[in-house]
This record gives structure tokens, C-alpha cells and sequence, in this order.
């Protein structure tokens, strides 16, 4: 029996691994993924590596599933105004939604605790930890949103969004400027003052944009 469920989780722990090596950016953007060295790297047959691709397609990280392989996605700056904007978009909905279920303080709450977190890993130098915890910052708006179709579409826009974090690194001083962002929103909420943290987080989301665009114009200048 262990033998087969182990066999059963191989699709899955191959597609976690693919998964975390594209956000890490340990598989760069642009690079072509062929069956045959995945077979080679994993020690597998091509069957449950088939279906790690097949999420990943899903994912919106990989494109063109084919029998020769697939390629990791490349972002320009279009594709980084797009995200940048549905993240927002998709946060204000969520927060709406929120808001008529009255799972506001509940939601603050989480966030308050989210926040208190990543300040202290911000003090140990722990950066990694960080982009995790702020990651979870935003994933937060659509689990506490109910409802299913909106967390599926934010899961998908949001390994996007954290595939560019880790493409383009920003610079040391940005986490204290994107944690501020993020300790304001919280603020906000837990006063029941809704459209000035709903304002925060669209400065918040802006001004990272903005930062983005500028690192892809000099990486391709």
C-alpha cells in the first residue's frame, strides 16, 4: 500500500518541485523543460511527468504542452502592468466580498497577525521568509473571500505575480517600503476605514509595479 500511494503523489511531488524551482527562478524564465531530461532528473516514465506539466500549465507558468516539452513562460512590460492591475482588481473584489459576509475582523485579524510576523523576520534578516509571509498577505483577501472561483483565478494570477518578485529582486530597503504598505492596509481594515486600506493597497500594488517596470527596463536596455 505504501509503495502505491507513493506512486499515486509522484505527479504532484514532481509538479511541486518544478513549481518552486520556476518561482525561485532555479529554472529561468524562457527556459525549455523537454521530457526526456525531466525523465533523467526525476528517474520517472513520462506519465506522471505529463501531468506535473499539465498543472503547471494551469498554473500559467509553462506553455506549449507538447510530446517534445514545454517552455517557461517570459513576462514583458506589458505582462507586468496586466498582473499588477487584475492583483488589484482581484484584491478590491475580494475585500468587497469580505465586507457582505461581515468576516471583516476576522479577516483584520489575520492580517494583524500576518504583519506582526513578517516584522520579526524583517528584523532577523530572514528576506526569504518574508516573500513567503507576504505572499500569504494577499492570498489572505480571497480565503477569506468565499468564493471558490475567485481564489482559483488569484491562485493562478498570483504565482505570476511571485514569479516577477523573484525575477526581478528588489533592492533591501523595498521590504521595509512594501511592509509599511502592508502594516497600513492592515490598519485600515481593523478601523473599519474599508475604502482608505482599499486606497493603500492601489498605492501599494502601483508602487511595486512601478519598481518592477523600472528593474525590466534596465535588465533589457
Amino acid at each position: 500500500m505504501g509503495d502505491i500511494l507513493k506512486k499515486e503523489t509522484l505527479p504532484k511531488q514532481i509538479y511541486q518541485i518544478l513549481r518552486a524551482d520556476i518561482l525561485s527562478q532555479e529554472i529561468p524564465c524562457g527556459t525549455k523543460l523537454t521530457l526526456q531530461s525531466l525523465k533523467e532528473r526525476f528517474g520517472v516514465s513520462h506519465t506522471p511527468i505529463r501531468e506535473a506539466l499539465t498543472h503547471l500549465v494551469d498554473d500559467g507558468l509553462v506553455v506549449g504542452l507538447s510530446n517534445v516539452g514545454i517552455s517557461v513562460i517570459t513576462l514583458n512590460d506589458q505582462d507586468i502592468r496586466e498582473i499588477f492591475r487584475l492583483d488589484y482588481e482581484l484584491e478590491r473584489i475580494a475585500t468587497e466580498m469580505i465586507l457582505e459576509q461581515n468576516r471583516m475582523e476576522a479577516f483584520a485579524g489575520v492580517l494583524q497577525a500576518n504583519a506582526e510576523e513578517c516584522e520579526e523576520v524583517l528584523k532577523q534578516g530572514d528576506i526569504r521568509r518574508w516573500g513567503e509571509l507576504s505572499d500569504q498577505f494577499h492570498l489572505a483577501f480571497y480565503e477569506h473571500a468565499g468564493n471558490s472561483r475567485l481564489n482559483l483565478a488569484a491562485s493562478k494570477l498570483r504565482a505570476q505575480t511571485t514569479l516577477l518578485y523573484n525575477l526581478y529582486r528588489i533592492e533591501e530597503g523595498e521590504h521595509r517600503r512594501i511592509q509599511d504598505h502592508h502594516n497600513a492596509i492592515c490598519r485600515a481594515f481593523q478601523k473599519g476605514e474599508i475604502p482608505e486600506g482599499i486606497e493603500e493597497l492601489r498605492r501599494h500594488l502601483r508602487e511595486d509595479r512601478d519598481q518592477i517596470l523600472c528593474l525590466y527596463q534596465k535588465v533589457n536596455s
